[in-house]
């Protein structure tokens, strides 16, 4: 009799740490069922704190490190830290951003085990635990969007993006309207000459979205717009390196160049969107302007030479060629914008300047007959 005493009391002793570390995985639970980001900051924090508490202790235990159920926890507990911290930063407070990022990265570890977990105990609550969460950033976006607040829009999309990667996922609408938001913002700030507030905005999706052109052509008209055109360069350099058969990227290159006064750069980069459409009427217009003022430029400077100085000729016939270049694009253009008045003047400017009366003569009854 005595000896079935000791071995049921061994017994109890055995299971009880068992019992102790899923009654952990229960705490945590029963709190993050109670939890609700709208209860208030700082109840919110307090329930959140205390679940984090239970939760990380199980997540140690041999008995419980590999249970789904303390991995759905687990990562609701860590997702939740994150939402309470923006909250406080939404009123004003300072965030440990190295902190957010080790949370993010727990919460991620283990929604990734719930969502590959060949069963599929948990993948369902999962689910539900995201995507209540991001279906409320893209509906408030979409508030945003239509109030046309595009700035509170942009932030609203990108939230709901960066929810849905809690799962692994790529939310494509949220994506896709996060990036039409910036854009919109981004013109308005440029517009109202917020440089900076437009770069915070910008480096916020690109942080997101690395490898989203759009985002880093967005960045690259901040930076042409306040004057940096060395980080506009190198923007569109990264872009180009991502997508490099993107005629619109070229453009925004050959651009730059012009404002950083690289004529040669600006001209092969133009011409390198040329190759990729030959149709590309901005492409044909902006190198036409740029060949334009580059060889009316040089001839000037020709001009104020000596006639006996051997440079002048050698000089004169470069700007000459120039012009002649930028002329045989904006004549392209006009096919398809024939009624476009400064450029048929221009046209005509040119061909004056390269000794062509009649076809200078030409261009000037066409400008004539649209005035």
């Amino acid at each position: 009799m005595k000896k079935l005493v000791w071995t049921f009391s061994f017994g109890l002793l055995v299971a009880f740490p068992s019992i102790s570390q899923k009654k952990n995985v229960t705490d945590a639970a029963m709190l993050m069922n109670k939890y609700n980001p709208m209860m208030g900051s700082e109840p919110a924090k307090k329930t959140v704190n205390e679940a984090k508490g239970f939760i990380d202790l199980a997540a140690v235990n041999p008995e419980t490190a590999e249970d789904m159920k303390m991995h759905l926890y687990r990562g609701m507990v860590y997702f939740a830290l994150i939402e309470v911290s923006t909250m406080d930063a939404m009123s004003g407070k300072t965030i440990d951003t190295a902190l957010m990022r080790t949370y993010s990265e727990i919460s991620k570890e283990s929604f990734k085990k719930v969502m590959s977990d060949p069963k599929k105990s948990r993948t369902r609550d999962a689910q539900d635990f995201i995507n209540q969460r991001a279906d409320m950033y893209f509906n408030m976006g979409a508030e945003s969007f239509n109030a046309h607040n595009f700035e509170q829009a942009t932030q609203l999309f990108l939230g709901a993006y960066t929810v849905k990667q809690f799962l692994g996922e790529e939310f494509t609408d949220a994506y896709k309207y996060t990036t039409t938001c910036l854009k919109y913002a981004s013109d308005s700030l440029i517009e109202r000459k917020e440089f900076k507030k437009a770069n915070e905005l910008a480096d916020a999706v690109l942080s997101e979205m690395p490898n989203n052109t759009e985002v880093l052509i967005v960045i690259s008209e901040i930076n042409l717009f306040k004057g940096d055109f060395v980080a506009a360069e190198k923007f569109i350099n990264r872009a180009l390196a991502l997508d490099p058969n993107n005629k619109n990227l070229h453009y925004a290159l050959g651009s730059a160049y012009i404002d950083l006064k690289q004529n040669e750069k600006a001209e092969e980069a133009l011409r390198k969107a040329l190759d990729i459409d030959p149709n590309y009427s901005d492409a044909q217009y902006q190198l036409g302007a740029h060949l334009v003022n580059w060889g009316g430029a040089l001839q000037t400077e020709a001009g104020q030479l000596d006639l006996k100085d051997p440079r002048f000729k050698e000089m004169d016939k470069k700007a000459k060629d120039i012009l002649l270049r930028g002329a045989v694009l904006l004549e392209k253009y006009i096919e398809t914008s024939p009624n476009e008045y400064i450029v048929l003047k221009n046209l005509e400017e040119i061909y004056r300047r390269l000794d062509d009366s009649e076809k200078a003569m030409s261009y000037k009854k066409r400008a004539e007959a649209i005035k």
